[in-house]
């Protein structure tokens, strides 16, 4: 039997076709060639060179020092990981240009540009180098990723809706889902030393000025200027510093709070309990719930489809020999 074989991807087979391939003693062994085909897609060939460049990120993914030190099922479970990375990928970027995707260049400046924001100088062009990734590759990843989501825009979901029955369906079934945290809405006052907190806590006890202005007077915080009016904020929405803030009753201020920030003083002015959130404000957070699994699964059928309508050959002979 020819090693070249017609294949229909299936993750299972692929499994125990290579796995058993591994373990006969007379399986060839020696060097590849980088131009060696290992794979064709719909006719178009991937070579060792591509299919190594996908092991070696797989490699660093598993930290995995040598391929050498790996039990045969571990070697044929990565490799495997790397066909089926390197399939669907290569199918995308097959209906990528069929469909004529692009994108403007100006949306692609914007996500390179966000992409880099948080880093320092060249610390952005420091970091890829350490990981070995050319910039005009890294560059080019973040298109593919624009050109992808594209696609499956046009493809997949906005062929995608829900009714509002479903949407009334899904909340009576998952009600309990729906609810809004405890909120509060305080005032806050951050300053730099325990010096200037004290004395300010000093004035509030003393009655002398209100929170609101000594806020006004003293805070860093932006909201500040507003009195440090923070308005409503439920748990875990702010630093855990301040979680004691909800235990406290409504006009009673905090103990002095201490934060890498500064210093902070907190005055609760209102409390909303939680509660369960009726239908029409739980609407929009339904919607995307089932917005998303209704898309993941047109997505998982639309792929499917793909690679079952693709003639996809792998040359085992060729992936013997990558190690």
């Amino acid at each position: 039997m020819s090693m070249r074989t017609f294949f229909k991807l299936s993750l299972i087979a692929l499994v125990i076709l290579f796995l058993n391939s591994c373990s006969d003693d007379n399986s060839p062994a020696g060097a590849i060639a980088n131009d060696a085909v290992v794979l064709i897609i719909n006719d178009e060939k991937i070579n060792a060179k591509q299919f190594e460049k996908v092991l070696n990120a797989q490699k660093k993914i598993f930290r995995v020092q040598n391929f050498e030190d790996l039990k045969p099922e571990e070697l044929v479970w990565i490799k495997t990981r790397v066909l089926d990375e390197i399939i669907g990928n290569t199918l995308i970027a097959q209906e990528i240009a069929k469909e004529n995707i692009s994108i403007e260049q100006n949306v692609l400046d914007s996500s390179l540009k966000k992409a880099r924001e948080g880093y320092l100088e060249d610390a952005f062009e420091k970091t890829l180098a350490m990981e070995g990734i050319p910039i005009a590759d890294w560059e080019k990843s973040i298109e593919k990723k624009l050109l992808t989501n594209e696609l499956i825009h046009q493809q997949v979901n906005s062929k995608v809706s829900v009714s509002d029955k479903e949407l009334r369906e899904y909340y009576d079934k998952n009600h309990k889902e729906f609810h809004k945290k405890e909120q509060v809405k305080a005032l806050h006052i951050m300053v730099e030393s325990e010096e200037e907190i004290r004395e300010i806590q000093k004035e509030l006890r003393s009655k002398q000025k209100t929170f609101p202005a000594l806020a006004m007077e003293y805070s860093l915080g932006p909201e500040g200027a507003q009195g440090g009016d923070l308005g409503y904020f439920e748990t875990g929405q702010m630093p855990e510093e301040f979680d004691d803030v909800f235990k406290l009753e409504i006009n009673k201020v905090s103990s002095i709070i201490k934060t890498p920030y500064g210093f902070h003083l907190f005055k609760v002015v209102d409390k909303i309990e939680e509660r369960k959130m009726d239908f029409e404000e739980s609407k929009s957070r339904v919607e995307k719930i089932l917005l998303q699994q209704l898309q993941d699964q047109s997505f998982q059928k639309w792929f499917l489809k793909l690679k079952q309508d693709s003639k996809i050959e792998i040359i085992y002979e060729s992936l013997e020999k990558i190690n």
